[in-house]
């Protein structure tokens, strides 16, 4: 079983007055964080009782009738309101009106259960949640993170260090790399999801990917958000695929389609909205002089956007810049709230991939290199740096295999990314 790192922000919070919302796609491994936290919980009180129940199960529905029907079933189950419990519901945005649920029920027996309840649709659990204000704390639950994978598969403690700490980041580095990069191109063509990554069989590791989109397409898109053009809406996905890292022009996806530009707009949002992909905003400052409108893409699993191009050639997806910057994008984004990410690009077409936004105000510059040989830093960076000097504090070079730390320059493998913090 992979180890998730999330597990040590949430346990924290585990026995609290709060109900503690576990977000993010299906297969993301939502239902097996509940049961480690379930283990954590009896590890630490070996009395302690802990009730599971799926949402999304036909046989459960009566429970989730009413607040009523649910406290009849812990009174005669679990001995509640006697015992404290803690009732970890899965899938809970398939309870009808959930946040008024989840609310009555917390406020209710707030004393004597602690909600966990997981969900995949964040249409319905921000519709849901905005009941659930200062009750609710909500945990982003990603696909396994490069980082997380790397330690499973060659069973190692490893830390994620701080540029300052160059020598033992070059050490780490010169120590595992035919490890690094086999992991790398693994994860670069299966991605990140819990089951896939612990599969050995490439062909098995295909087939889950396949049930993974088919379950998708029919629980949430047909069942779910009743989407009735489901060819539209493969159509659309795939179309994203292929433009992962690009700009998103809705107009000539509406007309390349031949779809309405309001059911381009509404199939994205679901999209987005289920933790398929991602819409990156761009930064603007200077409205005369950067794009502001347009987004770009990025697909939220590698394996995924694979198995959507049918194209799982090891050197091809290794060698694919594409990927590499999709790559980078899920490594920013397992370490910092996706409203802090941004990409530059003037209307002159200058462009930088990625723009962060520190704790501190000050700006990162990242842009993806992927090649041999680099020679030095790119002209959108100098430029942009020219035009924010007291904003833009570090710049970053993701480059194939070169590592140099030079003050505020940093050249960084993508491979040894996932491990680096500042």
């Amino acid at each position: 079983m992979i180890k998730r790192d999330i597990l040590a922000k949430i346990m924290p919070w585990v026995g609290k007055e709060k109900i503690l919302v576990l977000k993010g796609s299906r297969q993301v491994g939502k239902t097996t964080l509940l049961r480690q936290i379930e283990s954590e919980i009896k590890g630490c009180q070996q009395t302690a009782v802990v009730a599971y129940l799926s949402a999304d199960d036909l046989d459960n529905r009566r429970f989730f009738q009413s607040p009523d029907a649910l406290e009849l079933y812990l009174r005669q189950r679990y001995g509640f309101p006697g015992n404290f419990i803690y009732l970890m519901i899965d899938e809970f945005q398939a309870i009808p009106n959930a946040g008024i649920f989840l609310k009555n029920l917390f406020d209710r027996n707030k004393k004597n259960v602690q909600f966990i309840v997981s969900g995949s649709s964040s249409l319905e659990i921000t519709k849901n949640t905005e009941f659930l204000t200062g009750r609710a704390l909500n945990f982003m639950i990603e696909r396994v993170s490069f980082f997380e994978y790397f330690k499973y598969i060659q069973n190692l403690d490893i830390e994620v260090l701080s540029i300052e700490r160059e020598k033992e980041l070059r050490l780490f580095y010169d120590t595992y790399p035919q490890k690094l990069e086999m992991a790398f191109g693994e994860y670069l063509k299966f991605g990140g999801y819990p089951e896939v990554a612990t599969t050995s069989a490439v062909d098995d590791k295909k087939l889950i990917l396949s049930s993974i989109s088919k379950t998708y397409i029919e629980k949430d898109i047909i069942n779910f958000l009743k989407v009735e053009n489901v060819a539209g809406f493969n159509s659309l996905l795939k179309l994203l695929a292929e433009q992962s890292g690009k700009l998103v022009n809705k107009n000539e996806l509406s007309n390349t389609l031949s779809m309405s530009i309001n059911t381009v707009k509404k199939y994205a949002e679901f999209l987005s909205g289920t933790y398929v992909v991602n819409f990156l905003k761009p930064f603007s400052s200077n409205l005369r002089i950067e794009i502001t409108k347009m987004p770009k893409v990025y697909i939220l699993d590698l394996g995924l956007r694979n198995y959507l191009l049918d194209s799982w050639n090891s050197e091809t997806v290794s060698g694919d810049g594409d990927a590499v910057e999709n790559f980078v994008y899920l490594t920013l984004l397992a370490r910092r709230d996706a409203e802090s990410i941004r990409f530059y690009r003037t209307i002159g077409g200058a462009e930088i991939d990625f723009l962060l936004e520190e704790n501190d105000g000050s700006l990162t510059s990242c842009e993806v290199k992927y090649r041999e040989k680099i020679s030095g830093i790119p002209t959108a960076m100098k430029n942009a740096k020219e035009r924010y000097p007291q904003k833009i504090k570090r710049q970053i070079i993701i480059t194939k295999r070169t590592l140099l730390i030079d003050k505020d320059v940093w050249f960084i493998p993508a491979v040894l990314l996932p491990f680096v913090k500042w």
